[in-house]
């Protein structure tokens, strides 16, 4: 929720605004209604500018001495009131004595005194007026939030937020609003807020109206009227024109809001009409049902009185307020209950029983008032003839009574159950007959498709020898096959249950990168304890979603159908087999002529009866002078006459034995190593001999050069790159070439008056340690050590092997070396020893290669891009890097550089642009 919240904070903030007001409301209101109760209380409630309340209270002195709705406060004790505050305030300082109070009354424009003594506020009136609404508006808010936590990126859920929001505030503000007026302005304005709400909900959910999808914009309709009126709301309010003002901008609000309810009420039922998706239609006629319980009582008792009567009727919050619990509750169950399992028959049974509980009391009921009426006498509750038969039709007719209602509200809201016991009975009987997979995956999908209609049915099932799971369907085709290691089969592997994806809802993090999840529900099929395939199956053309029944009668098929699926898996394994030994046996005669390989066979006189074109290729002989001769006489100079005659003398094989035989042949010297081993029948007698060669010349070639390699590279780069070069030597050019490389000089300073003033051991010791620092933090970067001059060291990247990052590698090794070598003092007790490196690194084109003899040369850089590195080396303090522009250009990105002054260097007449590297990001 936090990220999708964050991902698309603007469109959040408005709803999350309305929630947080909410619960402010929530968490303050408690305390005024705390103070109210025990305060002295006047016998009546007040509206804005002194207006007095149409709420009136049993025993209210207020009502009791004539007051009637739309009386104007005017004085207290003839102390002018002019709002709220200062009448509590009186309160509080009065005390419990009687006071006199006086209003103005403008059906007759007069003015009137009466004395009010105070008294204390009834508990019942605590309840009705602050507890029951407070409740309300709190069940509300917590159903919304819900709903809101479960789907903030559908936009009907945030407008939901905003209504639900508006509702808490309304009903929890209500005490308020009547009495010290803290927040009247945020009750007023959540008048409007909540019919914009409702009619944005109207026009957008379940499912946006035609109209909205062809002009978007008109969805804001409902919320700039709402706009509007707040505007006059809080101007009557804040700047009323007259004392009653505020009358007719609030009954516009209740007007707002009974038309949103009515168009919302009316947008669904044209939905359910409509030609909507079963799934539209089926939320409509929850919300429809909802609606109409939640806002019967409040549209018929209260709204329309006000719009259409101009009458104001007293406002019964005990009664009003709770039924609107039904809206939020049956909004949400619309959006949810395509998300969550079986809400919908958590929420069909927890009906039933409420009606049947229903019935059951309006039974007893109807049971004692039919006795009163027989024996024409009172019939009390506990009377136990009445209560024994009331016990006696409750145990025969409740089972079926509560089937009964159970039926009508499948009927009405929910589809009827597929008769699973019977398919289950069917595939048992049926999936035995043949291990045909055809025939296996058409009766699935017809068993299947009379029971859940899915819209998709595809099989996958584990090929040996591909090591797939490759797709089975008898309707549907797709190319799309998973290895053992993706991300659905690896989570199908560990389920112990079918993998159910709703539609709409996230899918789980190891797939959401998986592409094409086309399907909601994925069974696995284990044999022997591992996934030897799966059933994938889409949406249900209903459009209803799967249940926790649909899901253990897919596990229940699964658990029928595993053996047959993998008899008829291996079956069709036995069949590609058989298929391809077959191909296989058609193609020996192919093999020895397509083989790289010499292959040469003798019968047992030593005759050769098989000469490949390989043989040909590598000896230099036709098959013409080979086949059916001796082999001493066709292959004179082979010199392997012995070595067959011993593999049939003794019927063991030899292997690998390397010689170079002298061939008039035009090739030249070649290598060869060789093999033998007996040619045996049946019956394992020794029938010739198979002579094997493999051609070494061009090897021995390669491993000439690698020893060049190795002599030029071994103690250089690192073994890694090194390993690399030997893999492919004749790729590489040594004898010298225009290449893009970084190149790193660093030396310690201050070594030469180090050395004159220590012994030769102590320097010969310390500057190895410092230079191996130096070798060991370039050799992890795959530098090559190009060379070490005294207390420097020189080294370059991407040559002799290319690296993309070249520039990036001598960044770290440069500050590797700079903090090894400072963390390496820790060893020396003596400060002299301590020795810093300064390093300078320069990116640019210069010339590779092998410089010196053919005996003895050294793999070097050449250019004037190492002399500019070693300027930049000598210009630095000691453990400072500098790098050349060219190199900060590329690395910007990733390392933390300071720009320095250009540097004038030795050898250039232009200042170098330089920079001091600190560090990485």
């Amino acid at each position: 929720m936090l990220s999708v919240i964050l991902k698309d904070w603007k469109s959040h903030s408005i709803p999350l605004g309305f929630l947080g007001l909410a619960i402010a409301m929530f968490i303050l209101t408690p305390i005024w209604a705390w103070e109210w109760y025990h305060a002295p209380f006047s016998g009546f409630l007040i509206e804005p500018n002194n207006v007095l309340s149409q709420i009136s209270g049993q025993g209210w002195q207020g009502k009791a001495s004539g007051l009637q709705w739309s009386d104007r406060l005017l004085a207290l004790n003839q102390t002018p009131i002019d709002n709220t505050g200062q009448m509590y305030t009186f309160l509080r300082e009065n005390g419990w004595r009687d006071f006199k109070a006086t209003f103005y009354r403008t059906s007759d424009n007069s003015t009137f005194t009466i004395t009010i003594t105070p008294a204390r506020a009834q508990t019942r009136d605590l309840v009705s007026l602050f507890i029951i609404p407070y409740l309300v508006g709190f069940t509300s808010l917590a159903i919304g939030f819900w709903a809101y936590r479960l789907r903030p990126d559908f936009r009907p859920t945030r407008a939901f937020a905003i209504f639900v929001s508006s509702v808490a505030l309304l009903t929890s503000t209500f005490l308020d609003m009547n009495t010290t007026h803290r927040v009247v302005l945020l009750w007023a304005l959540s008048l409007p807020a909540a019919g914009a709400a409702v009619g944005y909900l109207a026009l957008m959910f379940p499912q946006e109206l035609p109209i909205i999808r062809r002009w978007p914009f008109l969805r804001w309709i409902p919320f700039l009227i709402g706009l509007i009126l707040a505007t006059f709301i809080a101007r009557d309010i804040l700047l009323p024109p007259n004392p009653y003002a505020y009358i007719d901008s609030w009954r516009w609000g209740y007007v707002f809001i009974a038309l949103g309810i009515l168009s919302f009420l009316g947008t669904l039922t044209g939905r359910v009409l409509g030609d909507s998706s079963p799934i539209v239609r089926q939320q409509s006629r929850v919300i429809i049902f909802g609606a109409a319980l939640a806002f019967l009582p409040i549209l018929v008792l209260y709204l329309l009185p006000i719009g259409f009567q101009n009458a104001v009727p007293e406002f019964r919050p005990e009664l009003l307020f709770p039924p609107l619990i039904l809206l939020p509750l049956s909004v949400t169950y619309a959006i949810l209950r395509y998300r969550l399992l079986d809400v919908d028959r958590w929420l069909s049974r927890a009906l039933t029983y409420v009606l049947t509980t229903s019935a059951a009391l309006l039974l007893f009921f109807l049971l004692l008032n039919g006795a009163s009426f027989v024996f024409q006498q009172t019939v009390e509750t506990d009377d136990p003839f009445v209560v024994a038969a009331y016990l006696l039709i409750l145990v025969i007719a409740f089972s079926p009574l509560r089937n009964l209602i159970q039926r009508a509200i499948d009927r009405v809201f929910y589809r009827s159950q597929a008769d699973y016991r019977r398919i289950l009975t069917n595939l048992s009987q049926s999936l035995v007959v043949t291990p045909d997979i055809d025939r296996t995956i058409n009766l699935l999908q017809t068993e299947l498709d009379r029971a859940l209609t899915p819209e998709k049915f595809i099989i996958f099932l584990f090929e040996d020898d591909r090591q797939l799971y490759v797709p089975f369907s008898a309707q549907f085709e797709t190319d799309r096959v998973f290895q053992p290691g993706d991300p659905l089969t690896k989570l199908l592997s560990q389920a112990t249950q079918p993998l159910w994806l709703a539609t709409g809802s996230p899918l789980p993090s190891e797939l959401q990168h998986e592409p094409g999840m086309d399907c909601e529900v994925f069974v696995p099929l284990r044999y022997e304890g591992r996934l030897t395939g799966f059933m994938a199956l889409g949406q249900r053309r209903s459009g209803e979603p799967y249940t926790s029944d649909d899901l253990e009668f897919l596990t229940a098929v699964a658990g029928q159908s595993t053996l047959a699926l993998e008899n008829a898996r291996l079956f069709q394994n036995l069949r590609h087999t058989l298929d391809e030994t077959l191909e296989m046996k058609n193609l020996m005669d192919d093999i020895f002529a397509s083989v790289a390989t010499g292959i040469i066979t003798t019968n047992v006189e030593h005759k050769i009866t098989v000469f490949n074109h390989a043989a040909e290729q590598i000896l230099g002989i036709p098959l013409q002078k080979a086949i059916g001769k001796p082999i001493e006489l066709a292959l004179p100079g082979l010199r392997i006459q012995e070595i067959a005659q011993n593999v049939m003398q003794t019927s063991s094989a030899s292997e690998g034995k390397e010689f170079t035989p002298k061939l008039s042949s035009d090739r030249g010297e070649l290598v060869l190593r060789v093999s033998t081993s007996p040619l045996k029948d049946a019956h394992l007698a020794t029938k010739g001999a198979t002579i094997v060669f493999e051609d070494l010349t061009e090897n021995r070639k390669l491993e000439k050069e690698r020893q060049v390699i190795h002599q030029t590279f071994g103690r250089v780069v690192a073994p890694r790159v090194r390993d690399r070069l030997l893999s492919n030597p004749a790729s590489l050019d040594l004898d010298g070439a225009r290449t893009l490389v970084t190149v790193l000089f660093a030396d310690l300073a201050g070594f030469t008056s180090f050395s004159e003033s220590n012994v030769p051991e102590d320097v010969f010791a310390v500057l190895n340690t410092y230079l191996d620092i130096a070798a060991q933090a370039i050799l992890e970067q795959e530098g090559t050590l190009d060379k070490f001059m005294g207390d420097a060291v020189m080294a370059m990247w991407n040559s002799p092997d290319p690296q993309d990052d070249h520039a990036m590698r001598a960044c770290r090794a440069a500050i590797n070396l700079v903090n090894r070598t400072i963390d390496s003092h820790k060893n020396y007790a003596n400060p002299a020893f301590h020795r810093i490196f300064r390093v300078g690194i320069t990116t640019g084109y210069a010339m590779v290669g092998n410089v010196g003899t053919s005996e003895l040369f050294n793999y070097t850089v050449i250019g004037d891009t190492v002399n500019l590195a070693q300027r930049l080396q000598a210009s630095a303090q000691p453990g400072q890097i500098f790098i050349q522009k060219d190199t900060f250009e590329i690395v910007q990105n990733q390392v933390e550089a300071t720009q320095m002054e250009p540097l004038t260097v030795k050898g250039r007449a232009s200042s170098v642009e330089t920079y001091l590297l600190r560090g990485l990001k």
